[in-house]
């Protein structure tokens, strides 16, 4: 068996630094663009957060709140 279809956890990062030559050349990192989020496989985007070049971005929706409680009806009279 050569496939593994095992998802693996991805997570949001935004781009602090483009790395430098010969920092982490086993990974095509040409696209990323500093100030932009990206989601990309955990492991690179642990190194990337470690070493300084990115900042882990909260990945947890938006709390939104409630404009009222609830709905209105109208007063008997």
């Amino acid at each position: 068996m050569t496939d593994n279809h095992t998802p693996e956890l991805a997570l949001r990062i935004r781009v602090r630094r483009l790395p430098t030559a010969g920092e982490f050349e086993e990974f095509a990192l040409d696209y990323f663009r500093v100030d932009q989020v990206y989601v990309i496989p955990s492991r690179l985007a642990s190194m990337l957060i470690l070493s300084g070049i990115a900042d882990l971005v909260d990945s947890r929706p938006a709390r939104s709140e409630a404009a009222d409680f609830g709905p209105r009806f109208p007063k008997r009279k």
